[in-house]
Protein backbone atom coordinates (compact mmCIF):
# COMPACT_ATOMS: atom_id res chain seq x y z
CA UNK A 1 0.00 0.00 0.00
CA UNK A 2 1.22 3.20 -0.72
CA UNK A 3 2.79 5.38 2.11
CA UNK A 4 4.27 8.58 2.68
CA UNK A 5 8.07 9.05 2.79
CA UNK A 6 9.98 7.63 5.63
CA UNK A 7 9.75 8.29 9.31
CA UNK A 8 12.72 7.85 11.79
CA UNK A 9 12.30 6.06 14.13
CA UNK A 10 -5.99 -9.33 31.12
CA UNK A 11 -6.49 -13.17 29.50
CA UNK A 12 -8.95 -12.93 26.47
CA UNK A 13 -12.55 -13.21 26.63
CA UNK A 14 -14.89 -15.76 24.64
CA UNK A 15 -15.74 -13.74 21.19
CA UNK A 16 -18.11 -16.22 19.93
CA UNK A 17 -21.29 -13.34 20.95
CA UNK A 18 -19.82 -10.12 19.25
CA UNK A 19 -18.51 -11.98 16.62
CA UNK A 20 -21.88 -14.33 16.00
CA UNK A 21 -23.12 -10.85 15.72
CA UNK A 22 -20.86 -9.52 13.04
CA UNK A 23 -21.09 -12.49 11.18
CA UNK A 24 -17.34 -14.03 11.77
CA UNK A 25 -17.73 -16.95 14.07
CA UNK A 26 -17.32 -19.43 11.49
CA UNK A 27 -14.00 -17.75 10.51
CA UNK A 28 -12.46 -18.63 14.12
CA UNK A 29 -10.38 -21.54 14.95
CA UNK A 30 -10.72 -23.11 18.49
CA UNK A 31 -7.96 -23.15 21.10
CA UNK A 32 -6.10 -19.52 20.20
CA UNK A 33 -6.24 -17.99 23.33
CA UNK A 34 -2.96 -16.73 24.62
CA UNK A 35 -1.84 -13.82 27.28
CA UNK A 36 -1.79 -10.27 26.52
CA UNK A 37 1.21 -8.22 25.24
CA UNK A 38 3.83 -8.37 26.94
CA UNK A 39 3.93 -11.80 28.50
CA UNK A 40 5.75 -14.81 26.84
CA UNK A 41 3.31 -16.30 24.32
CA UNK A 42 2.64 -19.52 22.94
CA UNK A 43 5.20 -21.39 25.24
CA UNK A 44 3.99 -24.35 23.78
CA UNK A 45 4.76 -23.20 21.06
CA UNK A 46 7.89 -21.43 20.83
CA UNK A 47 10.00 -24.66 19.34
CA UNK A 48 7.62 -24.71 16.49
CA UNK A 49 7.89 -21.44 15.72
CA UNK A 50 11.92 -21.14 15.89
CA UNK A 51 11.86 -24.56 14.07
CA UNK A 52 9.64 -22.72 11.26
CA UNK A 53 12.38 -19.62 11.50
CA UNK A 54 15.32 -21.78 11.08
CA UNK A 55 13.59 -23.64 7.82
CA UNK A 56 13.18 -20.64 5.81
CA UNK A 57 16.61 -20.65 4.87
CA UNK A 58 14.72 -22.34 1.26
CA UNK A 59 13.79 -19.02 0.16
CA UNK A 60 17.80 -17.96 0.02
CA UNK A 61 17.30 -19.81 -3.26
CA UNK A 62 14.04 -18.20 -4.67
CA UNK A 63 13.74 -15.43 -7.24
CA UNK A 64 10.44 -13.25 -5.76
CA UNK A 65 7.79 -11.68 -8.50
CA UNK A 66 5.47 -8.96 -7.64
CA UNK A 67 2.20 -9.53 -9.35
CA UNK A 68 -0.37 -6.64 -9.14
CA UNK A 69 -3.04 -8.90 -10.04
CA UNK A 70 -5.53 -6.64 -11.16
CA UNK A 71 -3.12 -5.01 -13.66
CA UNK A 72 -1.59 -8.65 -15.21
CA UNK A 73 -3.73 -10.71 -17.25
CA UNK A 74 -7.55 -10.57 -17.84
CA UNK A 75 -7.88 -14.67 -17.82
CA UNK A 76 -12.09 -14.35 -17.03
CA UNK A 77 -14.08 -11.72 -18.14
CA UNK A 78 -17.12 -13.19 -16.19
CA UNK A 79 -15.51 -10.96 -13.26
CA UNK A 80 -15.43 -7.55 -15.04
CA UNK A 81 -17.38 -5.62 -12.95
CA UNK A 82 -16.33 -2.10 -12.88
CA UNK A 83 -13.49 -2.49 -15.50
CA UNK A 84 -12.77 0.58 -17.05
CA UNK A 85 -8.66 0.23 -18.67
CA UNK A 86 -8.98 4.23 -19.58
CA UNK A 87 -9.40 5.14 -15.99
CA UNK A 88 -6.36 4.48 -14.16
CA UNK A 89 -7.94 4.06 -10.90
CA UNK A 90 -10.66 1.78 -11.89
CA UNK A 91 -10.29 -2.14 -11.97
CA UNK A 92 -8.62 -3.49 -15.01
CA UNK A 93 -10.07 -6.71 -15.02
CA UNK A 94 -7.02 -8.70 -13.81
CA UNK A 95 -7.40 -11.86 -12.15
CA UNK A 96 -6.74 -15.39 -10.30
CA UNK A 97 -7.16 -17.17 -13.85
CA UNK A 98 -5.27 -14.60 -15.67
CA UNK A 99 -2.46 -15.66 -13.28
CA UNK A 100 -2.78 -18.99 -13.47
CA UNK A 101 -2.64 -18.67 -17.30
CA UNK A 102 0.54 -16.67 -17.04
CA UNK A 103 2.11 -19.14 -14.95
CA UNK A 104 4.78 -20.87 -17.75
CA UNK A 105 5.86 -17.27 -18.67
CA UNK A 106 6.84 -16.68 -14.90
CA UNK A 107 8.50 -20.52 -14.90
CA UNK A 108 9.75 -19.91 -18.04
CA UNK A 109 11.50 -16.43 -16.61
CA UNK A 110 13.16 -17.49 -13.88
CA UNK A 111 10.50 -16.95 -11.04
CA UNK A 112 9.89 -19.15 -8.11
CA UNK A 113 7.70 -17.39 -5.76
CA UNK A 114 5.07 -14.94 -6.66
CA UNK A 115 3.66 -12.24 -4.42
CA UNK A 116 0.18 -11.59 -5.15
CA UNK A 117 -1.42 -7.81 -3.99
CA UNK A 118 -4.36 -9.01 -0.99
CA UNK A 119 -7.22 -11.39 -2.44
CA UNK A 120 -9.71 -9.84 0.73
CA UNK A 121 -13.33 -8.39 -0.39
CA UNK A 122 -12.40 -4.55 -0.75
CA UNK A 123 -14.96 -1.93 -0.51
CA UNK A 124 -17.64 -1.51 -2.88
CA UNK A 125 -17.91 1.64 -5.33
CA UNK A 126 -15.32 4.92 -5.86
CA UNK A 127 -13.81 6.61 -2.73
CA UNK A 128 -14.60 9.96 -2.88
CA UNK A 129 -16.40 9.13 -6.63
CA UNK A 130 -12.94 8.64 -8.01
CA UNK A 131 -10.82 5.82 -6.71
CA UNK A 132 -11.45 2.24 -6.37
CA UNK A 133 -9.96 -0.60 -4.61
CA UNK A 134 -8.54 -2.77 -7.76
CA UNK A 135 -5.39 -2.73 -5.64
CA UNK A 136 -6.70 -4.80 -2.66
CA UNK A 137 -5.61 -2.42 0.54
CA UNK A 138 -9.36 -1.43 1.35
CA UNK A 139 -10.04 -4.62 2.41
CA UNK A 140 -14.40 -5.01 3.63
CA UNK A 141 -14.45 -8.39 4.36
CA UNK A 142 -11.25 -9.91 5.54
CA UNK A 143 -13.12 -13.26 5.32
CA UNK A 144 -14.13 -13.59 1.80
CA UNK A 145 -12.26 -12.97 -1.61
CA UNK A 146 -13.15 -10.14 -3.62
CA UNK A 147 -15.45 -10.66 -6.61
CA UNK A 148 -13.19 -9.23 -9.20
CA UNK A 149 -10.55 -11.79 -8.52
CA UNK A 150 -12.45 -14.65 -8.24
CA UNK A 151 -13.73 -16.98 -5.92
CA UNK A 152 -11.52 -18.91 -2.95
CA UNK A 153 -11.11 -22.24 -4.74
CA UNK A 154 -10.03 -20.37 -7.83
CA UNK A 155 -7.32 -18.98 -5.61
CA UNK A 156 -6.50 -22.25 -3.95
CA UNK A 157 -6.73 -23.34 -7.77
CA UNK A 158 -3.29 -20.41 -8.41
CA UNK A 159 -1.76 -21.97 -5.55
CA UNK A 160 -1.67 -25.71 -6.23
CA UNK A 161 -0.94 -25.09 -9.82
CA UNK A 162 1.92 -22.86 -8.86
CA UNK A 163 3.35 -25.54 -6.63
CA UNK A 164 2.98 -28.37 -9.51
CA UNK A 165 5.04 -25.79 -11.36
CA UNK A 166 7.78 -25.45 -8.55
CA UNK A 167 6.62 -21.39 -7.67
CA UNK A 168 6.04 -20.76 -4.12
CA UNK A 169 3.09 -17.92 -3.83
CA UNK A 170 3.30 -15.14 -0.76
CA UNK A 171 -0.05 -13.71 0.06
CA UNK A 172 -0.32 -9.94 0.83
CA UNK A 173 -1.98 -9.34 3.88
CA UNK A 174 -3.35 -5.96 5.86
CA UNK A 175 -3.35 -5.56 9.59
CA UNK A 176 -2.95 -2.30 10.17
CA UNK A 177 -6.09 -0.87 8.74
CA UNK A 178 -9.81 -1.94 7.39
CA UNK A 179 -11.16 -0.06 4.01
CA UNK A 180 -12.99 3.02 3.96
CA UNK A 181 -16.56 2.58 5.48
CA UNK A 182 -15.85 -1.05 6.53
CA UNK A 183 -18.98 -2.82 8.00
CA UNK A 184 -16.31 -4.04 11.35
CA UNK A 185 -15.02 -0.22 11.23
CA UNK A 186 -18.96 1.39 11.42
CA UNK A 187 -20.36 -1.26 13.63
CA UNK A 188 -20.71 0.20 17.00
CA UNK A 189 -20.12 -3.00 18.88
CA UNK A 190 -16.15 -2.84 17.19
CA UNK A 191 -15.88 0.68 18.08
CA UNK A 192 -13.26 -0.80 21.14
CA UNK A 193 -11.30 -2.53 17.86
CA UNK A 194 -9.95 1.03 16.41
CA UNK A 195 -7.90 3.90 17.05
CA UNK A 196 -10.10 7.23 16.76
CA UNK A 197 -6.80 10.13 16.85
CA UNK A 198 -7.29 11.33 13.24
CA UNK A 199 -5.31 10.89 10.80
CA UNK A 200 -1.82 11.24 10.72
CA UNK A 201 -0.30 14.51 10.43
CA UNK A 202 3.53 14.61 11.41
CA UNK A 203 5.23 11.62 9.51
CA UNK A 204 8.09 12.14 11.90
CA UNK A 205 6.51 11.16 15.00
CA UNK A 206 6.18 7.46 15.50
CA UNK A 207 3.31 7.42 17.58
CA UNK A 208 0.97 8.96 15.41
CA UNK A 209 2.58 6.54 12.74
CA UNK A 210 1.29 3.51 15.23
CA UNK A 211 -1.81 5.08 16.71
CA UNK A 212 -3.20 7.16 13.94
CA UNK A 213 -4.95 7.47 10.63
CA UNK A 214 -3.24 6.78 7.13
CA UNK A 215 -5.28 9.05 4.92
CA UNK A 216 -8.89 7.81 6.95
CA UNK A 217 -8.59 4.71 6.84
CA UNK A 218 -9.63 3.00 9.71
CA UNK A 219 -6.42 1.94 12.11
CA UNK A 220 -6.90 -1.27 14.14
CA UNK A 221 -6.49 -0.99 17.88
CA UNK A 222 -4.27 -3.47 17.92
CA UNK A 223 -3.31 -3.12 21.36
CA UNK A 224 -6.69 -5.16 21.86
CA UNK A 225 -6.86 -8.54 22.92
CA UNK A 226 -10.20 -9.13 20.67
CA UNK A 227 -8.35 -7.75 17.76
CA UNK A 228 -5.18 -9.66 17.96
CA UNK A 229 -7.21 -12.84 18.44
CA UNK A 230 -9.06 -11.87 15.71
CA UNK A 231 -5.89 -11.01 13.03
CA UNK A 232 -4.51 -14.43 14.24
CA UNK A 233 -6.91 -16.60 13.82
CA UNK A 234 -7.92 -15.02 10.63
CA UNK A 235 -4.91 -14.84 8.66
CA UNK A 236 -3.95 -18.48 9.97
CA UNK A 237 -7.19 -19.85 9.06
CA UNK A 238 -5.97 -18.41 5.28
CA UNK A 239 -2.94 -20.03 5.47
CA UNK A 240 -4.31 -22.88 6.41
CA UNK A 241 -7.47 -23.37 3.81
CA UNK A 242 -5.21 -22.14 1.02
CA UNK A 243 -2.03 -23.48 1.30
CA UNK A 244 0.11 -19.98 0.64
CA UNK A 245 3.64 -20.36 1.64
CA UNK A 246 3.95 -17.09 3.18
CA UNK A 247 3.14 -13.38 3.80
CA UNK A 248 3.66 -10.81 2.15
CA UNK A 249 2.80 -7.86 4.94
CA UNK A 250 2.05 -4.77 4.27
CA UNK A 251 2.41 -1.41 6.46
CA UNK A 252 4.52 -2.76 8.84
CA UNK A 253 5.68 0.24 10.67
CA UNK A 254 2.15 1.43 11.63
CA UNK A 255 1.67 -1.01 13.88
CA UNK A 256 3.61 -1.61 17.50
CA UNK A 257 6.51 -3.76 17.42
CA UNK A 258 4.97 -6.05 20.78
CA UNK A 259 1.97 -6.75 18.37
CA UNK A 260 4.25 -8.58 16.01
CA UNK A 261 6.17 -10.25 18.40
CA UNK A 262 3.10 -12.32 18.98
CA UNK A 263 1.32 -12.22 15.54
CA UNK A 264 4.34 -13.40 14.45
CA UNK A 265 5.17 -16.24 16.91
CA UNK A 266 1.50 -17.44 16.27
CA UNK A 267 1.44 -17.27 12.82
CA UNK A 268 4.71 -19.66 12.55
CA UNK A 269 3.36 -21.70 15.67
CA UNK A 270 0.29 -22.57 13.28
CA UNK A 271 1.56 -22.35 9.77
CA UNK A 272 3.73 -24.85 8.03
CA UNK A 273 7.58 -25.03 8.86
CA UNK A 274 9.29 -23.00 5.96
CA UNK A 275 6.18 -20.15 6.43
CA UNK A 276 8.10 -16.77 5.36
CA UNK A 277 7.55 -13.45 6.93
CA UNK A 278 8.44 -10.63 4.28
CA UNK A 279 7.50 -7.29 5.75
CA UNK A 280 7.11 -3.83 4.11
CA UNK A 281 9.09 -1.40 6.51
CA UNK A 282 8.88 1.93 4.46
CA UNK A 283 12.30 3.52 5.70
CA UNK A 284 15.55 4.18 4.46
CA UNK A 285 17.86 3.50 7.99
CA UNK A 286 19.15 0.06 8.58
CA UNK A 287 18.59 0.90 12.32
CA UNK A 288 14.48 1.52 11.78
CA UNK A 289 14.51 -1.21 10.47
CA UNK A 290 16.52 -3.65 12.59
CA UNK A 291 14.29 -3.84 15.55
CA UNK A 292 11.32 -5.02 13.37
CA UNK A 293 13.83 -8.06 12.71
CA UNK A 294 14.95 -8.99 16.06
CA UNK A 295 12.19 -8.28 18.39
CA UNK A 296 9.23 -7.97 15.66
CA UNK A 297 10.27 -11.80 14.28
CA UNK A 298 9.93 -11.03 10.52
CA UNK A 299 11.92 -13.39 9.05
CA UNK A 300 12.96 -11.20 6.24
CA UNK A 301 12.16 -7.15 5.02
CA UNK A 302 12.19 -5.55 1.66
CA UNK A 303 15.77 -3.84 1.20
CA UNK A 304 14.17 -0.09 1.29
CA UNK A 305 17.77 0.87 2.41
CA UNK A 306 19.14 -0.29 -0.64
CA UNK A 307 16.07 0.92 -2.81
CA UNK A 308 17.15 4.15 -2.19
CA UNK A 309 20.76 3.48 -2.61
CA UNK A 310 20.10 2.08 -6.16
CA UNK A 311 18.31 4.99 -7.20
CA UNK A 312 20.89 7.10 -5.95
CA UNK A 313 23.42 5.37 -7.73
CA UNK A 314 22.51 3.46 -10.73
CA UNK A 315 19.31 5.24 -11.50
CA UNK A 316 20.96 8.94 -10.95
CA UNK A 317 24.45 8.26 -11.74
CA UNK A 318 25.19 8.82 -8.52
CA UNK A 319 29.14 6.96 -7.12
CA UNK A 320 29.74 3.67 -6.76
CA UNK A 321 31.29 4.46 -3.31
CA UNK A 322 27.80 5.13 -1.82
CA UNK A 323 26.70 1.48 -3.01
CA UNK A 324 29.73 -0.05 -1.10
CA UNK A 325 28.76 2.23 2.12
CA UNK A 326 25.37 0.59 2.05
CA UNK A 327 27.06 -2.63 1.62
CA UNK A 328 28.85 -1.94 4.64
CA UNK A 329 25.88 -1.71 6.63
CA UNK A 330 24.88 -5.14 6.41
CA UNK A 331 25.96 -5.71 10.20
CA UNK A 332 23.11 -4.51 10.95
CA UNK A 333 20.86 -6.57 10.27
CA UNK A 334 20.30 -10.28 11.83
CA UNK A 335 21.03 -11.63 8.06
CA UNK A 336 21.17 -9.67 5.40
CA UNK A 337 21.47 -12.41 3.01
CA UNK A 338 17.63 -12.87 3.91
CA UNK A 339 16.16 -9.29 2.72
CA UNK A 340 14.53 -8.97 -0.10
CA UNK A 341 16.17 -6.35 -2.83
CA UNK A 342 13.88 -4.62 -5.12
CA UNK A 343 14.38 -1.69 -7.85
CA UNK A 344 10.92 -0.49 -8.28
CA UNK A 345 7.48 -1.40 -6.94
CA UNK A 346 3.40 0.06 -6.74
CA UNK A 347 4.72 2.36 -4.01
CA UNK A 348 7.52 4.15 -5.89
CA UNK A 349 8.35 5.46 -9.45
CA UNK A 350 9.27 2.95 -11.77
CA UNK A 351 13.33 2.38 -11.73
CA UNK A 352 13.50 2.99 -15.83
CA UNK A 353 11.24 6.56 -15.44
CA UNK A 354 13.44 7.42 -12.53
CA UNK A 355 16.31 6.25 -15.09
CA UNK A 356 15.43 8.68 -17.30
CA UNK A 357 14.33 5.89 -19.86
CA UNK A 358 18.19 4.76 -20.31
CA UNK A 359 18.12 0.95 -20.76
CA UNK A 360 21.47 0.23 -20.48
CA UNK A 361 20.76 1.92 -16.68
CA UNK A 362 18.19 -0.90 -15.60
CA UNK A 363 20.06 -3.65 -17.25
CA UNK A 364 23.03 -2.75 -15.15
CA UNK A 365 20.65 -2.34 -11.49
CA UNK A 366 19.36 -5.78 -12.67
CA UNK A 367 22.78 -7.25 -12.96
CA UNK A 368 23.61 -6.07 -9.39
CA UNK A 369 19.86 -7.22 -7.81
CA UNK A 370 20.40 -11.31 -9.19
CA UNK A 371 23.98 -11.25 -8.11
CA UNK A 372 24.18 -9.68 -4.48
CA UNK A 373 23.12 -11.02 -1.24
CA UNK A 374 19.22 -11.22 -0.33
CA UNK A 375 16.08 -12.34 -1.97
CA UNK A 376 15.58 -10.57 -4.99
CA UNK A 377 12.27 -9.26 -5.80
CA UNK A 378 11.15 -8.11 -9.43
CA UNK A 379 8.23 -6.17 -9.76
CA UNK A 380 6.04 -7.23 -12.73
CA UNK A 381 6.65 -5.71 -16.14
CA UNK A 382 9.65 -4.37 -15.09
CA UNK A 383 11.11 -7.34 -17.53
CA UNK A 384 9.04 -5.60 -20.02
CA UNK A 385 10.73 -2.24 -19.17
CA UNK A 386 7.68 -0.47 -18.70
CA UNK A 387 7.98 3.07 -17.31
CA UNK A 388 5.63 4.74 -14.67
CA UNK A 389 5.66 8.01 -11.96
CA UNK A 390 4.10 7.93 -9.21
CA UNK A 391 0.45 5.94 -8.59
CA UNK A 392 -1.65 5.34 -10.20
CA UNK A 393 1.15 5.90 -13.46
CA UNK A 394 3.56 2.74 -11.98
CA UNK A 395 0.34 0.63 -11.94
CA UNK A 396 -0.30 0.52 -15.55
CA UNK A 397 -1.47 -2.94 -17.26
CA UNK A 398 1.61 -5.34 -17.92
CA UNK A 399 3.15 -4.50 -21.32
CA UNK A 400 3.29 -8.40 -22.87
CA UNK A 401 5.93 -8.45 -25.02
CA UNK A 402 7.02 -4.73 -25.43
CA UNK A 403 10.99 -5.44 -25.13
CA UNK A 404 11.25 -8.99 -25.44
CA UNK A 405 15.24 -8.70 -25.69
CA UNK A 406 15.03 -7.11 -22.37
CA UNK A 407 12.90 -10.21 -20.90
CA UNK A 408 15.31 -11.98 -22.42
CA UNK A 409 17.91 -10.78 -20.58
CA UNK A 410 16.26 -10.61 -17.23
CA UNK A 411 15.21 -13.95 -17.50
CA UNK A 412 19.34 -15.10 -17.91
CA UNK A 413 20.05 -13.40 -14.65
CA UNK A 414 16.75 -15.26 -13.40
CA UNK A 415 18.31 -18.19 -14.26
CA UNK A 416 21.70 -17.91 -13.75
CA UNK A 417 21.39 -17.11 -10.12
CA UNK A 418 19.00 -19.76 -9.64
CA UNK A 419 21.98 -22.16 -11.50
CA UNK A 420 24.82 -20.62 -9.03
CA UNK A 421 25.12 -21.96 -5.49
CA UNK A 422 27.66 -18.64 -4.69
CA UNK A 423 24.99 -16.16 -6.11
CA UNK A 424 22.54 -17.42 -4.12
CA UNK A 425 24.23 -18.29 -0.36
CA UNK A 426 27.39 -17.39 -0.91
CA UNK A 427 29.51 -15.24 1.35
CA UNK A 428 29.64 -11.54 -0.38
CA UNK A 429 33.15 -10.02 -0.21
CA UNK A 430 34.23 -6.73 -1.53
CA UNK A 431 36.48 -6.85 -4.08
CA UNK A 432 36.89 -3.42 -5.59
CA UNK A 433 35.18 0.40 -4.84
CA UNK A 434 35.76 3.35 -6.61
CA UNK A 435 33.52 6.35 -8.18
CA UNK A 436 33.30 4.39 -11.38
CA UNK A 437 33.65 0.62 -10.86
CA UNK A 438 32.37 -1.81 -7.61
CA UNK A 439 32.83 -5.31 -7.45
CA UNK A 440 32.58 -8.17 -4.88
CA UNK A 441 33.12 -11.87 -4.90
CA UNK A 442 30.47 -14.76 -4.34
CA UNK A 443 31.98 -17.57 -2.16
CA UNK A 444 30.67 -20.48 -1.08
CA UNK A 445 33.28 -23.45 0.04
CA UNK A 446 35.67 -23.43 -3.14
CA UNK A 447 33.25 -21.99 -5.46
CA UNK A 448 33.53 -18.53 -6.54
CA UNK A 449 31.56 -15.99 -9.11
CA UNK A 450 33.00 -12.49 -9.47
CA UNK A 451 31.13 -9.90 -10.00
CA UNK A 452 32.28 -6.32 -11.66
CA UNK A 453 29.91 -3.13 -12.20
CA UNK A 454 30.90 -0.10 -14.06
CA UNK A 455 28.09 3.16 -13.44
CA UNK A 456 30.34 5.15 -16.18
CA UNK A 457 29.26 5.99 -19.27
CA UNK A 458 32.60 5.68 -20.65
CA UNK A 459 34.74 2.24 -20.63
CA UNK A 460 36.87 1.13 -17.31
CA UNK A 461 39.59 -0.89 -17.06
CA UNK A 462 40.99 -1.91 -13.45
CA UNK A 463 43.53 -4.48 -12.25
CA UNK A 464 41.35 -6.37 -9.53
CA UNK A 465 42.86 -8.42 -6.80
CA UNK A 466 40.82 -11.09 -5.78
CA UNK A 467 40.53 -11.90 -2.67
CA UNK A 468 42.27 -13.44 0.12
CA UNK A 469 39.83 -15.89 0.61
CA UNK A 470 39.89 -17.01 -3.20
CA UNK A 471 41.08 -20.53 -3.77
CA UNK A 472 40.60 -19.40 -7.76
CA UNK A 473 44.87 -20.19 -8.95
CA UNK A 474 46.80 -18.25 -11.45
CA UNK A 475 45.78 -19.58 -15.01
CA UNK A 476 42.17 -19.80 -14.19
CA UNK A 477 39.87 -18.84 -16.86
CA UNK A 478 36.71 -16.76 -15.91
CA UNK A 479 34.13 -16.92 -18.06
CA UNK A 480 31.44 -13.58 -17.86
CA UNK A 481 28.39 -15.05 -18.27
CA UNK A 482 26.76 -12.50 -19.72
CA UNK A 483 28.91 -11.97 -22.87
CA UNK A 484 30.84 -15.21 -23.25
CA UNK A 485 34.00 -12.99 -22.56
CA UNK A 486 37.09 -14.87 -20.52
CA UNK A 487 39.45 -13.63 -17.93
CA UNK A 488 42.48 -15.32 -16.94
CA UNK A 489 43.54 -14.70 -12.98
CA UNK A 490 47.35 -13.83 -13.21
CA UNK A 491 49.74 -13.04 -10.27
CA UNK A 492 45.90 -13.70 -8.21
CA UNK A 493 44.48 -10.58 -10.29
CA UNK A 494 42.26 -9.53 -13.28
CA UNK A 495 43.21 -7.47 -16.01
CA UNK A 496 39.64 -6.43 -16.88
CA UNK A 497 37.87 -3.83 -19.06
CA UNK A 498 33.96 -2.73 -18.71
CA UNK A 499 32.34 -1.34 -20.98
CA UNK A 500 29.64 1.77 -20.08
CA UNK A 501 27.52 0.87 -17.62
CA UNK A 502 28.52 -2.93 -18.39
CA UNK A 503 28.02 -5.27 -15.62
CA UNK A 504 30.69 -8.93 -15.60
CA UNK A 505 29.44 -11.88 -13.87
CA UNK A 506 32.31 -13.83 -13.84
CA UNK A 507 32.33 -17.94 -12.88
CA UNK A 508 35.19 -20.63 -14.04
CA UNK A 509 34.82 -22.15 -16.98
CA UNK A 510 33.83 -25.33 -15.89
CA UNK A 511 31.35 -24.04 -13.61
CA UNK A 512 28.15 -25.08 -13.74
CA UNK A 513 26.85 -21.35 -13.44
CA UNK A 514 27.52 -21.17 -17.28
CA UNK A 515 24.18 -23.10 -17.23
CA UNK A 516 22.39 -20.39 -16.42
CA UNK A 517 21.38 -19.14 -19.68
CA UNK A 518 18.63 -21.03 -21.09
Amino acid sequence: MRERPDSPRPRRKALSALLGALGLAAMLLAGCAHGPLGEPAFAAGTQQALSARASVDSWRDDNIYFVLTDRFFDGDRANDMNVDKQNPNAYHGGDFQGVIDKLDYLKNLGVTAIWVTPINDNIDGAFVGKYWAFHGYWIKDFTKVDEHLGTEEKFRELVRDAHAKGIKVLLDIVVNHAGYGAPIATNPQTSGWFHHNGNITNWDDQHQLEYNDIDGLPDFNTENPQVIQYMEQTWAGWIQRTGVDGFRIDTVKHVPIAFWSVFNAYIHAHAPSGFFELGEVLNGDPDYLQPYLTQGGFNSLFDYPMYYTFDQVFAQGGSMRQLAARFAQDNKYPDASLLSPFLDNHDQPRFLTRAGGDERKLRLALACLYTMRGVPMLYYGTECGMQGGPDPDNRKDMAWGQDSALTQYVSTLLHLRTASEPLRRGRQLEMWQDDQVYGFARLDGKQEVDVLLNNADSAQTRQVPLRAESALPDGTVLVDQLSGDRFTVQHHQLAITLGPKQARVLAPATSRARTGRK
